[in-house]
């Protein structure tokens, strides 16, 4: 405990204090002088800490939990939710497409309509909207609807003649574009062409996305969102830089560390930047590469991913390698044993995120190579009932593990992945907890952790992947 002969500006009471630390896992008081935590103990311990200024506050049995720790979120993505229209309730079509009417006044003619979160799953039709269907939004605007995982898009027709995607049109390495079988047109549907898309939309305008971040940075805290990595894969120093003057004005509440994409590496090494550079409020993070499979083929090439993991790892970064399916997986620890055999580095810590399939096989690699992963329990809430439908049950056991990899001694962190999922730190302790999705579906039961470390898996445990034990 903190010397006595300090005193706190604010004493809790009267409640039930969960500190996480198996030395002393309850308390009754906890007291906060300067912005910190002073000490935590019984309340006559901590009686000396009062001072005719400090206040008082009686939680009433209440309960009280540190702060949670999300090691995988996207803050601007975020922060642009907030200025288009929010598509996640939807259950169909026309919804979606009134959704978007509605917010049609808003915008002016030629403007573009931005709608976010949609998921042709939870749809009546099942399918995703197309071109035809945006087209009855309005003609007049280009409109734009991103998937909520962040890998599709819809487009109107007005939208793909702005982007140039036409009949002749040829995607970048890894994007598709969905095409009519008779006619050869875009549908309207496109997968994994965000970072092209990024180079036709303009950008929300500089009063729009500031609110949006304030309106986000708020949400974080009212939450109980402490400290948070930032995973976007195109992160680039100026990013990290317009992250510095948004906690210099007082729009970030939270710690944040953010991620830089692997094209941006280049950047980092001809400035200097060491690993984790900055300072206690925003500093760098990991470097980012994102591993996919699309039609069957995965993205990067092997022998260009272990190169692009090899030029991180010997630089001294961390790694953060999204990896979903069980190909990408395996290939996003193959890249990371090479370079681990080429310069083996003690505590690289570096992170597979989401490990969303992760057969037995795999659990030795991540053990071996000393691996962490940082999954999504909430996914399983949120989107349990996708899984169950769509995942092979005997799979079960393979999807967003968490307990049966902690027994094998994997490092394992939970995260939102907002806006992917919402924020939610307490949905994702229950999901960890029950592993069930929203309308009860079970999804193998075996892998449910206990309240303790369900909060752990939030809360302390996130400290290890990101680096911040000192903080």
């Amino acid at each position: 405990m903190s010397s006595l002969s300090l005193k706190a500006d604010l004493l809790l009471y009267g409640g039930r204090v969960l500190t996480l630390d198996p030395a002393r896992p309850t308390a009754e008081a906890l007291a906060v002088a300067a912005g910190q935590i002073l000490a935590v103990g019984g309340e006559e311990e901590l009686r000396p800490l009062i001072a005719a200024h400090t206040q008082t506050l009686a939680c009433d049995g209440r309960t009280i939990l540190p702060g949670f720790v999300d090691p995988h979120l996207h803050l601007f993505a975020w922060a642009s939710h907030f200025c288009g229209t929010d598509l996640g309730t939807a259950r169909s079509i026309p919804e979606i497409q009134g959704l978007l009417a509605r917010d049609l006044s808003h915008i002016s003619t030629g403007d573009w309509v931005r709608g976010y979160s949609y998921d042709e799953f939870f749809l009546a039709e099942k399918r995703h909207p197309t071109r035809r269907d945006l087209d009855l939004v309005s003609l007049d605007h280009p409109v734009i609807l991103r998937h909520r995982t962040g890998h599709a898009a819809v487009l109107n027709s007005a939208a793909l003649r702005r982007a140039g995607i036409t009949q002749h049109f040829t995607p970048p390495a890894g994007g598709s574009v969905e095409r009519d079988p008779l006619t050869g047109e875009p549908t309207g549907v496109v997968y994994e062409l965000e970072k092209f898309l990024r180079t036709v939309l303009p950008p929300l305008s500089s009063h729009d996305f500031t609110a949006g971040v304030k309106q986000a940075s708020a949400e974080l805290l009212r939450q109980g969102v402490c400290s948070f990595h930032d995973a976007s894969a195109g992160n680039t120093l100026e990013d990290f830089a317009l992250f510095r003057r948004f906690n210099a004005e007082g729009l970030l509440v939270s710690r944040a560390t953010v991620m830089i994409g692997i094209d941006a590496l280049p950047q980092l090494v001809d400035a200097g930047l060491a690993p984790f550079s900055g300072d206690e409020r925003v500093r760098l993070g990991s470097v980012k590469i994102i591993v996919h499979e699309s039609r069957g083929t995965l993205y990067p090439e092997p022998d260009e991913l272990a190169e692009m993991v090899w030029q991180a790892h010997r630089h001294g970064f961390q790694l953060a390698l999204h990896a979903v399916e069980e190909g990408a997986v395996c290939a996003a620890l193959n890249a990371i044993e090479h370079a681990q055999r080429r310069l083996p580095r003690a505590d690289h810590r570096h992170r597979i995120e989401h490990c969303a399939l992760c057969p037995p096989p795999f659990v030795d690699t991540l053990v071996e190579t000393g691996s962490a992963v940082v999954t999504q329990p909430g996914f399983l809430y949120f989107y349990g009932d996708k899984y169950a439908a769509e995942v092979d049950p005997q799979l079960h056991s393979w999807l967003y593990r968490t307990k049966s990899l902690l027994e094998c001694g994997v490092q394992v962190a939970g995260s939102s992945d907002c806006p992917i999922a919402p924020l939610s730190p307490l949905t994702g302790v229950q999901a960890a907890m029950t592993r069930r999705s929203r309308t009860g579906t079970p999804l193998h039961l075996q892998d449910r952790l206990a309240l303790r470390d369900a909060l752990a898996l939030l809360g302390c445990w996130p400290i290890w992947s990101c680096l911040i034990e000192t903080s």
